[in-house]
């Protein structure tokens, strides 16, 4: 009896003792995330903390217990995602506009000009092989001896050596003075200074000299008003940037909240609305080509196949699965490399039987038609392997009845094996229509969404809305726009579900031929 007691009691200790652990190098980060002011990954895992112990403690919630891991990775990598993707889509984050407001006013407001009454210092160095120790400093301004890499002392405070009487030391503090060659070899380490003096900072102008630059700007935070101190101009907070009157921005900006701007902007902007259409229409023209043809080239196997009378059947079905086994990005490159201007294995054989060459990847037209060719040669075998279960499914029993009835082999098609074959792989092809929707990873081996079709955009012709995106994520000219690439991206998701949902719904139509047969 005590056995059975002490084992529960034993167990629940053991739990206990390693929660307590889990918690406590929880709290710890806990503590580290909120010293760096990350407020959402706190409350994010303060959250989750709370929901582990209470799972752990509670009866009522002991099945949740098995959910816990699946709805945990379900929320940390589709949910969290999503909703970040949302959230960057409503802001300005982009190139320029990367930093909170506080970083981009440290940065502003660390940018030095040279005033023309700017004092100026000559100087020597001193120091040996670790690097410069300090530099004596000399001018109309006074004399200072500046410990690198920021203090600034008066020669008393330091030990001089000056044999010769000429106001400039020979070492200080044992350092000797460094050759102008050695100087120079430290040049990088001298233009890091920006040792504070009076109200602006000594920074390195030449190989011998020194000056006092002046901050440019000065904020005020009561006006929120950026103001630069050599031209006099102000700078007003306005969407994410300070602008003056006449519209100047200082980058960097920070991020900020824009509202629909960035939707707007795709309805708005030629250089994205003309963009967005061109490439959506050829997304859903690629999807749907190589849907139908991949799937009427797989049936057209599969029903081939599932012929009892044919012969090496086994043998046919293993070579067509071939361009299924192979890795499909080895399969993309191979197909790149048939489809060669010069020395491709399409255009030589063109080239031998009739003359001609084509220019597959080079040709919108062609390029496009290289994409919906390797494709289908990628997915058939799929296609063929769905539709070869499905047929074997269908009751023989059906096909002799019509037979009976008189029916031909065309009508036993039309009017039983398309409708029972339907019923099954009508959720796969909107699964296929998906993937296909939005196959990157072709495109972008195979062409990279070229040729260019309009100078000064980003899409090419065989770009599909996820390469559009990542151009624009990536590859901008005027930089990353990951704030449009968001938008995008959130467009892409409604559209993708909307297709899905409106397909699914219309399945269930079959389910009404299925009864009638």
């Amino acid at each position: 009896m005590r056995r059975l007691l002490a084992a529960p009691l034993t167990s629940a200790l053991a739990k206990g003792v390693a929660l307590s652990l889990f918690d406590a190098v929880a709290l710890y980060f806990l503590v580290l995330l909120a010293w760096e002011r990350s407020w959402l990954l706190v409350g994010l895992i303060a959250g989750g903390l709370l929901g582990l112990n209470v799972l752990a403690f509670s009866r009522r919630l002991y099945p949740f217990r098995y959910l816990a891991p699946g709805l945990f990775f379900l929320v940390l990598m589709v949910v969290l995602p999503l909703v970040y993707t949302v959230y960057i889509s409503f802001t300005n984050y982009a190139t320029g506009n990367l930093l909170t407001k506080d970083q981009a006013l440290e940065v502003l407001t660390q940018r030095y000009y040279l005033p023309p009454e700017a004092p100026t210092f000559t100087f020597r160095a001193y120091g040996g092989e670790p690097g410069v120790y300090a530099l004596y400093l000399f001018g109309p301004a006074g004399r200072y001896v500046l410990v690198l890499p920021d203090r600034l002392n008066p020669p008393e405070a330091h030990v001089l050596v000056d044999a010769d009487q000429d106001g400039v030391p020979e070492a200080v503090d044992g350092r000797p003075v460094l050759p102008l060659a050695e100087v120079a070899r430290r040049v990088a380490e001298l233009q890091k200074l920006a040792v504070p003096f009076g109200e602006g900072v000594l920074r390195l102008t030449t190989l011998s000299t020194v000056r006092v630059y002046a901050r440019q700007y000065a904020y005020d935070p009561v006006r929120d008003v950026l103001t630069d101190r050599q031209t006099g101009k102000e700078y007003r907070a306005k969407g994410g940037n300070f602008v003056a009157a006449d519209g100047e921005k200082l980058d960097p900006g920070w991020v900020t909240f824009v509202g629909l701007a960035n939707y707007l902007r795709f309805l708005r902007d030629p250089l994205y609305h003309k963009a967005f259409v061109r490439v959506f229409a050829w997304t859903v023209t690629w999807a749907v080509l190589t849907v139908v043809l991949s799937f009427a080239l797989g049936l057209g196997l599969a029903i081939l196949l599932n012929d009892k009378t044919l012969r090496f059947r086994k043998l046919y079905r293993s070579l067509l699965i071939v361009p299924y086994a192979i890795p499909a990005f080895i399969s993309i490159l191979i197909w790149r490399g048939f489809f060669n201007f010069e020395v491709g294995l399409f255009n030589r054989v063109l080239a031998q039987a009739f003359g001609v060459r084509v220019p597959w990847l080079t040709s919108p037209f062609w390029a496009r038609f290289a994409c919906i060719v390797t494709n289908v040669w990628l997915t058939y075998p799929y296609m063929m392997l769905v539709s070869l279960g499905a047929l074997q499914s269908i009751p023989e029993e059906m096909y002799e009845a019509a037979k009976v009835d008189g029916a031909t082999g065309w009508r036993r098609f039309v009017h039983i094996t398309f409708p029972l074959l339907l019923i099954s792989v009508a959720p796969l092809l909107i699964g296929s229509f998906a993937f296909t929707f939005n196959n990157f990873t072709l495109i972008w081996l195979l062409t990279r969404g070229e040729p260019v079709v309009e100078i000064g955009s980003r899409a090419g012709a065989t770009d599909i809305l996820l390469s559009y995106a990542y151009k624009l994520a990536f590859m901008g000219g005027r930089g990353s726009e990951y704030n449009m690439t968001a938008a995008l991206a959130v467009v892409i998701f409604v559209l993708v579900a909307l297709i899905s949902g409106i397909s699914f719904a219309r399945t269930k139509a079959l389910e009404e031929v299925s009864r009638g047969l």
